[in-house]
């Protein structure tokens, strides 16, 4: 599903999910459509973008992009066209289209452009992942981001402090109950005893409140055959004790975790909180832009904009 909308203003609010290009351009995809083996003769090959889960785009003239501009609410883009970036953190950098591209599947296929970062000093997080909106002149104050720790907890974001010995030994804990609840029998025996090995990724929401996201493996060396370690992943609240809001379970059966990974957390302003996830399935891999909400699973949340990569 790509680009819900916001309904009640003129002109509906809209999120993509953008992925950085190269040091100082983004990628973004703006429409879901179908080429139908014309594009062939329209591409020209650029270089693959620096986030690896982000397609290989070709570069597309404008008159070939209009003939897909023409459907009811499609994204009318251009060159020269701006748009925010959302990094993360409350902080939002402003981006100018300078190149229109395309990506084409042989299920679904996008077109979108790269966007060239007005400020060159801009900070773009490690993770490479962003949101993107139609640019908005009034935040032009957020573009350097907060600069108090008063003013970061007012956005939702990632923190990058790392998390305490004591908080791990605890959601190791509650995931080792859960794990108990949930895996069966043979699950079980091979799991049992063994120690969760733990990725903590601590985040705000847009109300200032702190989450957790855990993704845990118990790997024992004793599974067998197609037998993988037993994994799940759990969205935390740390109040009014350490809780789990909502499970998410393996999505493929490929020999990884297998599990939702979280890129990164923005806010989406009005306070609402943007997740942009990595999910993988048997064969497939999907970027997802949803509306972050405690007690659903991503699957329950609202999509903002889907992006099937293989």
């Amino acid at each position: 599903m790509l680009s819900a909308q916001v309904f009640g203003q003129q002109t509906p609010e809209r999120f993509w999910i953008a992925g950085r290009y190269d040091g100082n351009r983004v990628v973004v995809y703006f429409e879901k459509v179908q080429f139908e083996g014309t594009i062939a003769s329209q591409a020209c090959e650029i270089a693959p973008p620096v986030s690896d889960l982000f397609l290989n785009p070709v570069e597309l003239p404008a008159s070939y992009i209009a003939g897909f501009q023409n459907k009811p609410n499609a994204e009318h883009f251009a060159i020269g066209d701006r748009y925010d970036l959302m990094l993360g953190n409350g902080t939002i950098a402003t981006i100018k289209l300078t190149t229109l591209v395309g990506y084409e599947t042989d299920d679904d296929s996008f077109i979108g452009a790269l966007g060239t970062l007005e400020q060159p000093n801009a900070t773009l997080s490690s993770n490479g992942y962003y949101a993107v909106r139609r640019h908005v002149e009034a935040q032009r104050q957020r573009e350097s981001g907060p600069k108090t720790a008063a003013e970061y907890r007012r956005y939702a974001g990632l923190i990058e402090t790392p998390t305490g010995f004591d908080i791990e030994a605890q959601i190791a804990r509650l995931l080792d109950l859960r794990m108990k609840m949930d895996a069966t029998a043979a699950e079980q025996r091979v799991a049992g005893g063994v120690a969760p090995a733990l990725k903590v990724q601590p985040f705000q929401v847009a109300d200032g409140s702190l989450r957790y996201y855990v993704r845990a493996e118990w790997k024992s060396g004793r599974e067998k055959g197609l037998q993988f370690p037993y994994s799940l992943a759990a969205w935390i609240s740390p109040l009014p004790a350490l809780h789990i809001l909502t499970v998410e379970q393996r999505t493929t059966g490929n020999d990884d975790l297998g599990l939702p990974n979280l890129l990164n957390v923005v806010d989406l302003g009005a306070g609402r909180t943007g997740i942009i996830v990595e999910m993988n399935y048997d064969g497939s891999i999907e970027l997802v832009l949803a509306t972050y909400r405690d007690g659903a699973s991503i699957k329950s949340m609202r999509v903002l904009q889907s992006i099937q990569v293989g």
